[in-house]
């Protein structure tokens, strides 16, 4: 039976079947699959079941819906394929799966590597580097600085005039 493999993050290791004519994934209850993670949209795709195969089609999610790092709209899917639902890293598995889009000349069983990729994750806007104040900081340094300078002036001559 075809199902879906969690491959990453703390769903790691689950697994969903695809028992229904249509599964429907997003972080919305009311879903077949509900992925509780901010990446995922409300309703973010559908995978529909046929006597050819699976379709996944991206039901117009914020952060896209990818098969093996392309982003697709609608796409038929073969075994071991990689799906990344928002950042939810998923592989379609299953006897019922076909195997390949393309007729293998012998047959030989496929080993399939999973590279993970390192997500680049950006700090909150509360966080991130403001260029203008960098200048206010040099400012207020260079006015102490002369203001420490002048003071230093003022005392010399003050004490050299009263020395003699």
């Amino acid at each position: 039976m075809a199902c879906l493999l969690v491959m990453d993050g703390p769903l790691k290791g689950q697994r969903v079947a695809l028992d229904q004519p249509v599964t429907r994934v997003g972080r919305r209850e009311g879903n077949d699959w509900v992925l509780q993670d901010g990446s995922v949209s409300g309703t973010h795709c559908e995978i529909e079941k046929s006597d050819t195969g699976f379709l996944i089609r991206d039901l117009g999610s914020t952060n896209g819906t990818k098969v093996n790092n392309d982003t697709i709209k609608e796409k038929s899917l073969f075994r071991n394929d990689i799906i990344l639902m928002g950042e939810i890293p998923v592989m379609i598995e299953g006897d019922d799966v076909p195997q390949t889009d393309k007729p293998e000349p012998y047959s030989i069983p496929r080993t399939t590597i999973v590279i993970q990729q390192k997500r680049n994750i950006e700090p909150p806007k509360e966080f991130s580097k403001k260029s203008s104040s960098n200048r206010i900081w040099v400012a207020v340094i260079v006015l102490l600085l002369l203001v420490i300078v002048g003071l230093l002036v003022l005392f010399f001559k003050s004490s050299a005039v009263v020395a003699p």
